[in-house]
């Protein structure tokens, strides 16, 4: 007789069947150094941390890699978080450096406003550690609810803990069951935020907060965590472990059955063993038939891996060899980190095997590009030089071909400060020099500006600025 647990992975296993799609050609699009952490619904928008610095980068076809400023690590020297991307690829969340440069957040970039602090004023038993308010990292699909962690000082009951904040709302503690706990990713709206809280003895619990209420997934001897939800919030994946597998940790999804989370272990590639030896589900499409994530062998040995009804756990690399893809041998694919809503691409990243062993960034297309691609935008915005700078900077432009466009400073609350540039520009290179004043000649006050460039179509990119004094 089946257990009612059995029933339902089996009722999920028929739906998954029903709504999976054929599989047309895959392919795999390199687009640049970095490692991705993110990728909009439709697989049009990736995010990532640069190589080196661990700057927030947005990537389209159209800009390709565009970095977004505000990186922590040059200048507190280190990095926290990983970068997350709202469905429709307008929003993104990271860990950013604060607006005067001395400590480190939670934020959101959108080009309309540029990056918007969540800290500081932090919560009342909140404060700075290391250098830092918190660390972000997800968002939901709706782009309203950052989560993340928040630093509490001297606290006994966890020295980090849980953090959403909203639109509306603002901050929110999650809280913990005494130790710390931290929120990974939410669900389309921000409703339900999964992550990990600590045991009393150490060990993270996968983790649901959901109407103010945590829930521990499971309670594994072993450090696991909730990684990926569905935007419905019925489906989460991450990692767990059982006893009769001496705490080996494996991918795992919990599904919801009414009266609580059911779990099913998806397991581990071959030759994993303990103690580094484990796999992590980090992301599952929207109707659950595809997750995806790394299985690690050991400290320095990891390889991404796809799980699928019909084939199960895969290594990448045999997944992409059965459809006739090789990867280049000074390449080491070790790990995927995101996949699109609709189940057709797939973010990872591929670590050089020689010097300097950079990472780099790769979509997995899993089915074929349509012949029509985006069009690259006619012009393209550099960084301007210096940055921050005082009294003057320089503003480069580049045009693929002659055309009307205009160059416009803007404030952070999104009002025009001065038009540089409004007319024909040809081919090729230009340069704009901003001397810090508005269109009235008075000298605008220390703060961030972002540059505007737009085309006759309506076609722009900005970039942010910062005048000191």
């Amino acid at each position: 007789m089946k257990t009612k647990k059995q029933i339902t992975l089996v009722m999920l296993l028929a739906l998954i069947l029903a709504c999976t799609a054929a599989q047309g050609q895959v392919s795999v699009e390199f687009i640049g150094e970095g490692a991705a952490t993110g990728i909009s619904h439709d697989g049009s928008v990736v995010v990532g941390n640069s190589n080196g610095a661990y700057e927030t980068f947005r990537w389209t076809r159209a800009t390709g890699i565009q970095l977004l400023g505000r990186a922590t690590t040059p200048v507190l020297g280190s990095g926290a978080g990983g970068p997350d991307v709202s469905d429709d690829g307008r929003f993104v969340s990271a860990t950013i450096l604060g607006e005067d440069e001395t400590y480190g957040t939670i934020g959101r970039w959108s080009e309309e406003f540029g990056w918007e602090e969540a800290m500081p004023p932090t919560l009342p038993d909140g404060g700075l550690m290391s250098d830092y308010y918190g660390s972000s990292w997800g968002i939901s699909g709706d782009g309203s609810t950052l989560v993340g962690l928040y630093w509490r000082p001297g606290a006994s009951d966890g020295s980090a803990n849980g953090i959403s904040w909203n639109d509306e709302s603002g901050l929110t503690g999650l809280g913990s069951t005494g130790g710390n706990s931290r929120a990974n990713d939410c669900n389309a709206d921000g409703s339900i935020i999964i992550g990990w809280d600590e045991a009393p003895f150490g060990f993270w619990q996968p983790t649901v907060w959901e109407n103010g209420v945590l829930t521990h997934l499971a309670e594994p001897e072993a450090w696991c965590m909730a990684d990926g939800i569905t935007p419905d919030g019925n489906m989460i994946v991450g990692s767990s472990a059982v006893a009769e597998n001496n705490y080996l940790r494996e991918a795992a999804v919990w599904i919801r059955n009414g009266d609580g989370w059911d779990e099913h272990l998806l397991g581990v590639l071959p030759g994993t063993n303990n103690p580094f030896g484990n796999a992590l589900a980090r992301d599952v499409c929207d109707d659950g038939s595809i997750i995806v994530g790394f299985n690690a062998w050991d400290p320095g040995n990891s390889a991404g891996f796809i799980w699928t009804l019909e084939d199960g756990m895969m290594n990448v690399v045999d997944f992409l060899e059965d459809n006739g893809i090789t990867i280049d041998n000074n390449l080491r694919i070790i790990g995927l980190n995101a996949i699109s809503g609709d189940g057709k691409h797939i973010a990872g990243i591929a670590q050089q095997t020689v010097w300097p062993f950079n990472n780099e960034t790769f979509i997995i297309h899993l089915e074929e590009l349509s012949p029509v691609q985006e069009t690259p935008l006619p012009f393209q915005l550099s960084s301007n030089y210096p940055n921050p700078f005082n009294p003057q900077t320089t503003i480069p432009v580049s045009m693929v071909r002659s055309g009307q466009a205009s160059l416009e400073v803007y404030d952070t609350a999104g009002r025009l400060v001065r038009t540089l540039h409004s007319g024909m520009l040809s081919e090729g290179r230009h340069e704009f020099i901003w001397n810090g004043r508005d269109r009235r000649g008075n000298q605008v006050s220390s703060g961030v500006y972002f540059s505007r460039v737009t085309d006759s179509s309506g076609h722009s990119l900005s970039q942010r600025m910062v005048m000191v004094k």
